[in-house]
């Protein structure tokens, strides 16, 4: 090869740079003499081409001072890492990670505040004898078996002989949980109803006739509810056939959470689980859930899909290095993608004051990743494009690559910017955290693109540009180049580039689709799979399930549907409890951080007015109950409250039933005599009488005549067990008891006790028949509207003391607040994609000046759209929180796709179409490069 013969003169003057292109450059294949004798005709008609404008002052500066503006841009970007660094060393929370869970909450609607009301009622001003074991917090393992039939005795033992294993390790006795706080329950298994814990009918050790065992658990009323957990739905049991197959069953072990639960389960059981679950356990399929391992094993994962983002930047290193064959310009430019995520950390945490960086953030490292790559490339093979033209000076060269540049730069950097604002907007922290952090990032790394990038390229060009590595000079040449008058001077120029990916879409792609009959059936082809598309659009669900972290194929994942489709419905099922609750308002969140999320839980703030005294009160609740309870079918329809399957009435859990049943029962003891009446409503006359009647607990001289809390100490009576038993736990945890200044009084036997307490509050439950994790939006906002309805026109109906309630879902995560979130979901991705396509039509039409380029590109993101959001439910997807997040960023990201062709066809200095479509200007071709990253 010959060398390159390379003039360079002052700036000031002529700038050219003359390449010799050595003779084997000069054969050419058929398809690129077609594409240069195109080019050369077409040349012909092109617009007159403009003078170039004066340098832009920044060019000016960079010019004239390359290393000085080099030097401090390195200087600023390393100091952002240094500050990090010794933020984080002097303990300032500089990076807050949490990547426990993804924070969902609707923090300013009632079904939210509701529900962190009743579970956070017991503050400190609650006396202790409302609270009960069934308030301790618990967590739970369950084991799933799968087989052609697991009811085989061959693969009992082997549940046995692994469940056994389980509970003889170290400190099992610790941390499982102990419902009488003494002795470790066995786990909920199969093999109760063998080893005689439900009765002398269930005691068959030996496994010897499996199905006559199950049918008496069958016929049992009790043991039926049991037994239906561990059965598939379509398990048979016949005695009278010798039948007893179930392709699944399943155990529950119960555990204390206590904060050393999660060394425990790792240390002790997470690998058993772990190559049971690959290997199986004899002929049995097994997964495993437990709430402890999932949150281990997601920040594990998240863990190590940051290790990947390592991979990524090696990836692009790599293949920038092959773009830019600079090891300069790509270590720097990798440099600077690094250094924005620190500066857009700084802003996001000490500026806008976020306190919260969780899985969806590590997503942005990844996107920033691509962003950052492709502003590297739209910069650089710009800068490479206007070397074909003639330029009076460096600084004429710099200004108008930056012109160019910066201006497709600031069109694609916009519009994904605004993508991410749009979930900025939204109500969930997890959503609207990501996005401005993702919009800021953007920004930042734009700021770093059009300023500290620059003079890396200028810095390049000025001293490494013509430098290779000695191992490399004898068979390296170098093309940089060529002085160009003409457009036939550039096409030659360009032609002889070997990038594959420039030469089909130049030649053979756009020969394809500018055929005059093809170009046909393509639109129609497309119009046709968008008509499809649409179709499978109308198909898009919510998904009913929280965020989903794995596969489907995954063992969490499997077994969660094993959990809510595979099993029979039992007594245990994760069902939907409605609490109507008075004596509470909406919890106080006003204290919080507006990122704290649920690590604040807010201030508990009572409703002064309610009291359960008044007789007329006691009444109309106890109505309220009835009304409940005997619900005719066509109303309880819209309500869904769950009918027992022993007794065939409602599942409406109320208190003042079984306390007045105690009472009256109470009445009948002889120490009150033949006239006692403790029935309902309670009045004081009736409470004086108990009172009086038990002097060894009540001092009846002082008692005041005016003492006014008679419903209370009837209760605390009622739920003590009238003193000589344990507290009723079923009921206990409904209501809840404060100190009153003026009647509250100790009992004589037992200091510790108290009697005329103030109720607080108290509430009443309903069992719905509706599982925890199937129901969505479409269907369950209209059961809690019902629920809206139904409750207030019960209230409206009530006494002043009653008319502050509320009915909340407070267990399972808060389904009702669950279905608010799925809506929530919807409504953000739809506004994201309505946003973006705005958005991207006014960019367009301002790129590209033009109304009907930029109205036919932004109908092209519509269908790219279209498609995205069909492809959901075609592979059998739902929409859940990161199909949201992804789908309001589709619009943004298709923008940089659209905007490169729709300006580079607008900026083409050809005159008919044909040609402005096919042969966009010289340094636009460049974008081929920017497209197949």
């Amino acid at each position: 090869m010959d060398d390159i013969a390379m003039e360079k003169v002052d700036r000031k003057s002529s700038y050219t740079v003359k390449t010799t292109v050595s003779p084997e450059h000069e054969s050419k294949s058929d398809a690129l003499q077609e594409i240069q004798n195109d080019e050369a005709n077409s040349a012909k008609k092109c617009r007159p081409k403009p003078e170039n404008p004066p340098p832009l002052w920044i060019c000016n500066f960079m010019t004239r001072r390359p290393k000085t503006v080099f030097a401090f841009l390195l200087l600023v970007h390393l100091s952002l890492l240094v500050v990090t660094g010794v933020m984080m060393m002097a303990g300032y929370d500089i990076l807050p990670v949490d990547f426990k869970g993804v924070p969902l909450d609707l923090e300013k609607e009632d079904v939210f505040l509701r529900a962190l009301a009743w579970q956070n009622r017991e503050t400190n001003e609650i006396l202790p004898t409302s609270q009960t074991t069934n308030d301790v917090e618990s967590e739970s393992l369950t084991l799933y078996y799968e087989s052609a039939n697991v009811f085989t005795a061959d693969n009992l033992r082997a549940i046995q002989a692994f469940e056994d294993e389980l509970t003889n390790v170290a400190d099992y006795t610790t941390f499982c949980f102990k419902k009488d706080g003494i002795t470790c329950p066995k786990p909920f298994s199969i093999l109760r109803l063998f080893d005689g814990t439900f009765g002398p009918f269930f005691n068959d050790s030996s496994f010897g006739n499996i199905p006559q065992t199950l049918e008496n658990a069958t016929n049992h009323p009790e043991v039926s509810q049991q037994l239906n957990f561990f059965l598939g739905k379509n398990s048979i049991v016949s005695a009278a056939d010798g039948v007893a197959k179930s392709s699944i069953t399943r155990t529950a072990f119960y555990f204390n959470y206590y904060t050393e639960l999660e060394n425990f389960m790792v240390n002790n059981y997470r690998q058993k689980l772990l190559d049971l679950n690959k290997n199986g356990l004899g002929s049995m399929h097994f997964l495993y859930s437990c709430e402890t391992l999932f949150v281990y094993d997601v920040q594990g994962q998240v863990i190590f899909d940051m290790m990947l983002a390592v991979g990524s930047f090696g990836f692009i290193f790599m293949f920038m290095l092959f773009q830019t064959h600079s090891l300069f310009v790509t270590f720097f430019a990798i440099f600077s993608i690094l250094t924005s995520f620190f500066g857009a950390n700084m802003i996001y945490r000490i500026v806008f004051d976020y306190k919260y960086f969780g899985i969806f953030h590590v997503l942005s490292i990844f996107i920033i990743l691509g962003i950052g790559a492709d502003d590297v490339f739209v910069y650089f093979d710009t800068w490479r494009a206007t070397s074909h033209d003639q330029m009076e000076s460096l600084e004429q060269r710099l200004s108008k690559c930056y012109r160019r540049a910066s201006k497709s730069m600031l069109i694609t950097s916009l519009t994904t910017m605004v993508a991410f604002i749009s979930n900025a907007f939204s109500p969930v922290l997890g959503i609207s955290s990501f996005g401005l952090f993702s919009a800021t990032l953007v920004f930042i790394n734009y700021l770093s693109v059009i300023t500290f990038f620059p003079s890396v390229v200028l810095i390049y060009h000025l001293y490494f540009e013509q430098w290779t590595w000695p191992c490399c000079r004898p068979c390296t040449q170098r093309s940089h180049t060529v002085p160009s008058r003409t457009m036939t001077d550039v096409s030659e120029n360009q032609t002889e580039r070997k990038n594959i990916v420039v030469r089909f879409f130049y030649g053979y792609y756009f020969r394809f689709v500018t055929h005059q009959i093809i170009r046909w059936v393509i639109i129609a082809a497309f119009l046709a799979l968008i008509g499809v598309f649409i179709v499978f659009m109308k198909d898009l669900k919510p998904d009913e399930e929280s965020t989903k972290i794995f596969k489907e194929d995954h063992n969490y994942q499997m077994a969660n549907d094993r959990q809510k489709n595979a099993f029979r419905p039992s007594g245990r099922d994760p069902i939907i409890r409605v609490y109507m609750v008075w004596g509470l308002r909406l919890q106080d969140r006003s204290a919080c951080h507006k990122t704290d999320g649920e690590k604040c839980t807010g201030k508990t703030v009572w409703d002064e007015a309610f009291d359960l005294n008044p007789s007329p009160a006691q009444v109309q609740l106890q109505t309220l109950c009835h009304d409940l309870q005997n619900l005719p079918d066509n109303a309880n329809a819209d309500l869904h409250i769950r009918k027992n399957s022993l007794t065939g009435k409602l599942e409406v859990d109320c208190f003042l039933d079984n306390m007045e049943t105690f009472l009256v029962n109470e009445s009948a003891k002889a120490v009150y005599g033949v006239s006692a009446d403790f029935s309902i409503p309670l009045t004081g006359t009736k409470v004086s009488h108990l009172m009086t009647s038990h002097p060894e607990l009540y001092n009846g001289s002082a008692i005041s005549s005016n003492v006014y809390r008679y419903f209370e100490t009837a209760a605390a009576f009622w739920l003590n067990g009238g003193y000589t038993s344990n507290v009723s736990s079923d009921y206990s945890q409904l209501l809840g008891f404060t100190k009153d200044q003026y009647d509250t009084l100790n009992l004589l036997n037992n200091a510790g006790e108290s009697y005329g307490t103030r109720l607080r509050y108290i509430a009443i439950k309903a069992n719905t028949s509706l599982v925890i994790g199937k129901l969505g939006y479409e269907m369950g906002i209209p059961i809690y509207d019902a629920w809206e309805r139904f409750f207030k026109a019960k209230i409206a109906k009530l006494p002043p003391s009653l008319s502050g309630g509320f009915q909340c879902t407070p267990e399972g995560n808060n389904p009702w607040h669950w279905l608010k979130v799925q809506k929530t979901l919807v409504d953000s991705a739809l506004r994201g994609i309505a946003i973006g396509i705005c958005l991207g039509f006014v960019v367009l039409t301002i790129a590209t000046q033009n109304v009907v380029i930029g109205f036919l590109a932004t109908l092209s993101i519509a269908c790219v759209t279209v498609t995205i959001i069909a492809i959901i439910p075609m592979v059998g997807w739902k929409l859940g929180v990161l199909e949201s997040l992804n789908l309001s960023l589709v619009v943004g990201l298709s923008v940089d796709y659209v905007v490169h062709l729709a300006e580079g066809y607008h900026m083409s200095i050809h005159a008919d179409r044909k040609s402005k479509f096919g042969r966009i200007q010289p340094y636009k071709r460049n974008y081929c490069t920017v497209l197949q990253n």
